[in-house]
Parts: structure tokens; C-alpha cells; sequence
């Protein structure tokens, strides 16, 4: 078994790495973003967390949900199943939204384009 002080350390002049951004001395920026009373009252609609029924509903009113409520409102209804199902849903969506797969070809061709021997 290895003991412990013979693990190899950090060093000591590599400071800590920071997981959110630091505002000033000890301070941290909150995580941007907003949420009204209307979209709690929007989210405690069980009509949005029905697998089947959820989607059809929101795309006949044109209502959406933030990912955090679907997935915590699929959570309340669903159980641990609803819950990690919405989570893989919602990040296909984002997913979707953000044009990732367009950038990834842009960047193939990029590579490609440069004579990168690993693009075929």
C-alpha cells in the first residue's frame, strides 16, 4: 500500500485553480442568468414534464422551460428515470441549438484544409 507522504505534491509556487471566475480579492461572480415568477408558475405545470405530452404541449403554446426546471420538474414526476431521461434530452437540445455539428465539420474542413495528415 502506498503511503501518503510519498505521494508526489503539488508544487508549491502553483497556486489553486480557481472553478469560477474571481471578481476580486476572495469574491466570486455569480452564474448569470434570470428567473421570473412567471417561470416557476410555468414549470409547476405538469404538462411540461409528460414525456410524450410535454413536447406536443409546448410546441402547440410555443411555451419553453429552461433545462435546470424541465429537468428538475421530470425529477418531481419522474422520479431518478425522468429526471437523468430530461437531463439527456435537454443536452441533446442544447446541443442542437449551439450548431455543434456544423462546427465540427468547419473545423474537418479546416484541418483539411491545412494538410492535417489525421483528416481522411
Amino acid at each position: 500500500m502506498t503511503e501518503i507522504a510519498r505521494l508526489p505534491a503539488r508544487p508549491a509556487e502553483a497556486p489553486p485553480r480557481a472553478v469560477l471566475p474571481s471578481v476580486g480579492e476572495g469574491g466570486y461572480e455569480p452564474i448569470p442568468g434570470t428567473l421570473t415568477f412567471g417561470e416557476v408558475l410555468a414549470a409547476l405545470n405538469p404538462l411540461h414534464h409528460l414525456p410524450v405530452i410535454g413536447t406536443i404541449y409546448r410546441a402547440a403554446t410555443g411555451e419553453t422551460l429552461q433545462p435546470a426546471l424541465r429537468i428538475l420538474g421530470a425529477g418531481l414526476l419522474g422520479g431518478p428515470i425522468g429526471m437523468l431521461s430530461t437531463a439527456a434530452m435537454a443536452a441533446i437540445e442544447e446541443f442542437r441549438a449551439a450548431g455543434a455539428p456544423a462546427q465540427a465539420v468547419a473545423f474537418r474542413q479546416a484541418q483539411a484544409r491545412q494538410g492535417d495528415p489525421s483528416v481522411g
